[in-house]
């Protein structure tokens, strides 16, 4: 019964991987525009990273190269979420309005996580490879040992997933309301925010985003390893988070299938 359970995730695995090829061949164009925008996007933060350090050489014990690694870090960070779990998003909060989440729900796997890696973002991938390399380029400049290396890799993936929790707790909103279009933004919103030194925003708003909703100190943390500054504390906090978050958008998503209406 388990080996049929492990060759039955394979094959749906397998089946998604397709699917999201499939609609990359289809959408070609809206592929190739939607990696040209991600691209143009980080090189607006970079061209404005290099204006903030035009006359400088450090911005509150930031260097430029410090910035730069932020907001690329930033941007990876942005575009794994978006090749792993953006387009599941995109399509739930419709899917759950008309009532089509039946297919998800009846197969023989963990609902939640089969509409979270719904599909594969391919345009997002290849973004996510470009800043990957810069990011290579970027850390060619420090001394680092392994254990940051590690450590560097880890925090990028534990913000990335604690992207993915609030995103999947803004959608999740469709199973009570249809409307909820301002909610549905603000994760993105907040990325925007956080994708800036730490050190520039007032102590208050600094304690509300590391401690309260921590993505201000999971998009810096990364660069915090490399700068070599406290991040313990922080790192084992953001792991515990997505571990309760991950609790939470599960018992949501639970909460919000018993509100769920078929269309059938």
């Amino acid at each position: 019964m388990k080996g049929w359970g492990h060759k039955m995730t394979a094959k749906l695995f397998k089946t998604l991987i397709n699917h999201s090829i499939q609609e990359l061949l289809i959408n070609r164009q809206t592929a190739i525009i939607t990696f040209i925008l991600g691209i143009i996007f980080y090189l607006l933060e970079v061209v404005a990273g290099i204006v903030f350090f035009d006359h400088t050489d450090s911005l509150l014990g930031w260097s430029r190269q410090d910035y730069l690694l932020l907001v690329t870090t930033a941007s990876t960070i942005s575009f794994l979420y978006q090749t792993l779990f953006a387009i599941s998003h995109e399509n739930l909060t419709e899917v759950i309005i008309e009532g089509e989440l039946d297919h998800s729900i009846i197969r023989p796997v963990d609902s939640f996580w089969y509409y979270a890696l719904y599909r594969v973002d391919f345009s997002s991938a290849l973004n996510l490879l470009v800043t990957t390399g810069v990011l290579v380029y970027l850390l060619s400049d420090y001394t680092l040992s392994v254990t940051q290396i590690v450590l560097f890799v880890l925090a990028i993936i534990l913000a990335a997933y604690f992207l993915f929790i609030l995103n999947q707790l803004a959608v999740s909103v469709s199973f009570w309301k249809d409307n909820a279009n301002s909610i549905f933004g603000l994760p993105e919103y907040l990325m925007e925010f956080s994708s800036r030194p730490l050190v520039v925003y007032p102590g208050a708003i600094r304690f509300i985003f590391t401690w309260c909703i921590p993505l201000l100190i999971g998009i810096n943390l990364p660069v915090l390893i490399i700068r070599k500054e406290a991040y313990q504390l922080n790192l084992i906090y953001l792991m515990i988070v997505n571990l309760l978050g991950t609790i939470l958008v599960r018992f949501v998503w639970m909460k919000g299938l018993k509100q769920y209406v078929s269309a059938n």
